[in-house]
């Protein structure tokens, strides 16, 4: 049977044993995860790295990215990629009959 750790906001420590799903998978954690990697990397694909709420990094309502793609997606951010990606954005103006 499968236990997690799952860590306190006041210092302490939680067991939990039982098949809760996979654990967190980033770095040595042992939490329960109950989020996905949203990272595009691909032909539609996302990451999908199982995350705990503590490695969860939300960039957008109800998007996480893990540690690793959040440094990637920090990068691209800081380095202006957002501005220029986002700048060629044509606005749709319908169909016009």
């Amino acid at each position: 049977m499968p236990c997690y750790i799952e860590r306190r906001k006041d210092g302490g420590t939680m067991f939990l044993c039982g098949d809760l799903g996979p654990h967190c998978a980033a770095g040595e954690c042992a939490a329960v995860s109950g989020y996905l990697c949203d990272y595009p990397v691909g032909e539609g694909r996302t990451c999908d790295l199982p995350l705990c709420a503590s490695h969860a990094y939300e960039v957008a309502p109800n998007i996480h990215y893990c540690p690793g793609h959040l440094m990637l997606w920090k990068e691209f951010r800081d380095s202006g990629g957002v501005q220029h990606d986002l700048g060629n954005v044509v606005p749709y103006k319908g169909d016009k009959k």
